[in-house]
C-alpha cells in the first residue's frame, strides 16, 4: 500500500494536467492501483513504480485541444475523448429541444389571428424557456460555491467538465431577454401580413434565434449534469 503523502503526489501530478475533478479522481484510482501493482510485482519503491506508470499514461495525458467548446485551452487526450463521448448525446438533445421550441414559434404564426396575438404567444413561449434557469438558480442557490472552481484544490480545477459550459446559460439568457424585447414580428409579417421582408434578413435572424435556443438548452443540460456529477462525487447531499 502507498502512503497518504504518495497519494497526494499522484493527485498533484494529475492536477497539473488540467483535469476536472470528476475525471481526475477516476484516473487517480487507476494510477494508484497500477503503482501498487508495479511495486509488488517488480519489488521497486514508489518513485520507480510511479515513473513507470507515468510512462504508461504518457500518451493519454498528452495535451491537446477541443476547440469546439474549449477553444485553445489545453487538456489531456483522455479528457477530450471522455468529454466528446459525453457531449454528443447532449448536443443531440439540445438540437431536438431547440428545434421543438423554434418550430412552435413558427407554428404559432398560423394560429394567431393578429400580430398582437402572435406577440403574446411568442412572449409566452420564450418566457417559459427563460424561466428555467431562474428556477434552477433559486433551487440551487445554496450550492453556488460548487459552480465555481473547486476551493478544495485552491481554485485550480473545475468540479466537472460540464462546469466549463455553465456560462452559456447566463449569456444565452441575456440573448433570450433581447429576443423578448424585440419580439418575433418578422415571422408574422413575412408569412401573414405580406409585408416586404428581406428573406436574407429573415433567415439570418431565424438562424441566430435557433442557435441561441440550442446553446441555451445545452447550457441548462450541462447545469443539470454538473449537479448530478457533484452528487456522484458525494459533494452534495
Amino acid at each position: 500500500m502507498i502512503s497518504s503523502e504518495q497519494k497526494l503526489q499522484i493527485e498533484q501530478y494529475l492536477i497539473s494536467k488540467n483535469l476536472s475533478l470528476d475525471i481526475l479522481l477516476e484516473i487517480k484510482d487507476h494510477i494508484i492501483l497500477q503503482v501498487e501493482d508495479c511495486m509488488c510485482s517488480n519489488t521497486v519503491n514508489f518513485d520507480e513504480a510511479f515513473s513507470k506508470v507515468k510512462e504508461i499514461w504518457e500518451n493519454n495525458l498528452t495535451p491537446t485541444t477541443y476547440w469546439f467548446f474549449y477553444g485553445r485551452q489545453k487538456m489531456p487526450k483522455i479528457a477530450k475523448t471522455i468529454i466528446k463521448n459525453k457531449f454528443q448525446p447532449i448536443i443531440i438533445q439540445s438540437l431536438l429541444i431547440g428545434s421543438l421550441f423554434f418550430v412552435l414559434s413558427l407554428v404559432m404564426v398560423f394560429f394567431a389571428d393578429s400580430l398582437e396575438t402572435y406577440r403574446i404567444y411568442y412572449i409566452a413561449i420564450n418566457s417559459l424557456l427563460l424561466s428555467i434557469p431562474i428556477i434552477l438558480f433559486c433551487l440551487n442557490f445554496k450550492y453556488i460555491n460548487y459552480f465555481k472552481k473547486s476551493f478544495v484544490y485552491k481554485g485550480r480545477i473545475n468540479y466537472s467538465f460540464y462546469q466549463q459550459n455553465l456560462i452559456l446559460m447566463v449569456v444565452c439568457s441575456m440573448g433570450q431577454i433581447q429576443s423578448l424585447i424585440k419580439g418575433g414580428d418578422l415571422l408574422y409579417q413575412f408569412f401573414i401580413s405580406g409585408k416586404d421582408v428581406s428573406v436574407f434578413v429573415l433567415i439570418a435572424i431565424s438562424l441566430y434565434r435557433f442557435s441561441l435556443i440550442v446553446l441555451f438548452v445545452f447550457g441548462i443540460i450541462n447545469f443539470l449534469e454538473h449537479k448530478r456529477t457533484l452528487k456522484q462525487l458525494q459533494i452534495l447531499n
